[in-house]
């Protein structure tokens, strides 16, 4: 008997949301018309389109604003009897966009629809997915009467700066508690679930040395020779973990380098900006004072000063693999795509971070091409998205009746 109802649910679901198509494809047009490129973010914008659709639905909401302007939207649906609600999923996709950048075949901001796929920037980060869990919003508003936990939709600020006026705040300061949490955030046409990310290090070295004229160099101190002098040592950097089965080896990328004024000039200043992924298990204490023994030794044989500052350092996270999510979104991701997505760990970063360092279970997972984000042209194909929403609106349903 349950076999067939759920069977009955699955048809169900299946044909619910490919009714949705239209919808789907106005909602996430709608969001990406809107300029909500961070900086300067004004995801109130965005975050109106939203409000709209809940009013529509008679969804309860909350918007939190740290800055005016920079919203966030807090949707609820079901749980609404006795507290505590057993148990709750939150979704939150993000409604802040990367700065366009240049070289579009038409207006990043004027979302068109060809082939199958909706263009624009934002389409595919984070848009995209945003219009498909209204749909499934919609659809757990329908049948609200069988959840016994609570689904709750946010579409969040600041993501693409580090999520202070975001997910962090919306959790450090909004006392927004849940017990799961899915990130559609991570592309790869929902066939990897994130269950781990990288460490995420972001560090700047200021090279001190003596301006001096560029004919006499040798009464100057060159900041530039003795920053290269150290970049080569810093190359080489050692790990204490270099492998791990579920991510690829730790990375260390120059990503910028800023010195000089005039070539007769003997430069007193250089900076440069690191960006440095490290593996669970391993810690960023140990990475920062290996720095500061290269500085040592190149301070020791040069004349020669150094300055290290962290700009950041988001640690790694993790959940475990075999976790009530990665179960559920293999099992209906299985049932709709025919294919069973794999849990995996990411190099980038995501606001699973966040959630998992508050005790969440939190995971990763999403459609889209893991090279439209923040891609020229961006895109997302509709049926993706028609797909996604069918697994999630059978997810939801399995974990909260």
């Amino acid at each position: 008997m349950h076999n067939s109802s759920s069977n009955n649910l699955i048809d169900h679901v299946k044909n619910y949301m490919q009714n949705e198509e239209k919808e789907i494809i106005d909602l996430a047009c709608k969001l990406v018309n809107i300029k909500t490129e961070n900086p300067p973010g004004n995801e109130i914008l965005a975050a109106k389109v939203v409000e709209d659709f809940f009013k529509s639905l008679q969804i309860p909401y909350t918007i939190h604003e740290k800055i005016t302007g920079r919203a966030n939207i807090v949707g609820y649906i079901g749980g609404r009897g006795e507290r505590p609600f057993a148990p709750t999923l939150l979704v939150a996709c993000h409604l802040d966009v990367v700065p366009a950048g240049d070289d579009w075949k038409r207006n990043p901001f004027e979302a068109w629809v060809e082939n199958g796929r909706i263009y624009g920037r934002g389409s595919s980060d984070n848009k995209g997915q945003m219009a498909s869990m209204m749909a499934v919003a919609r659809f757990l508003k329908e049948n609200e009467s069988k959840l016994k936990g609570q689904f709750i939709l946010a579409g969040v600020a600041d993501e693409e700066r580090g999520s202070v006026l975001g997910l962090e705040y919306l959790l450090n300061e909004c006392g927004i508690r849940v017990d799961y949490a899915i990130i559609p955030d991570v592309a790869h046409n929902m066939q990897l679930i994130d269950v781990t990310e990288k460490g995420a290090l972001f560090l700047e070295i200021i090279s001190h040395g003596k301006q001096a004229h560029g004919s006499r160099p040798e009464t100057g101190i060159n900041a530039i020779w003795n920053m290269i002098a150290l970049l080569e040592r810093v190359k080489q950097l050692k790990f204490q973990k270099t492998s791990h089965p579920l991510h690829t080896p730790p990375t260390l990328n120059l990503g910028s380098i800023h010195s000089g004024t005039a070539p007769n000039i003997v430069p007193a200043l250089c900076k440069v900006q690191l960006d440095i992924r490290y593996l669970p298990d391993d810690s960023s204490d140990d990475i920062i004072d290996n720095l500061k023994n290269i500085i040592k030794e190149v301070e020791n044989r040069y004349p020669a000063k150094f300055d290290l500052r962290i700009i950041s350092d988001q640690p790694p996270t993790a959940v475990p693999t075999n976790n009530p999510l990665v179960e559920l979104i293999s099992k209906h991701t299985s049932t709709v795509l025919g294919t069973r997505p794999q849990p995996k760990g990411m190099s980038g970063a995501t606001v699973a971070k966040q959630l998992i360092q508050k005790g969440i279970t939190a995971v990763g997972f999403g459609p889209g091409d893991d090279t439209e984000a923040h891609a020229t042209n961006e895109s997302i194909s509709v049926k993706e998205l028609i797909d996604f929403a069918k697994i999630m609106a059978l997810i939801a349903m399995d974990i909260l009746s």
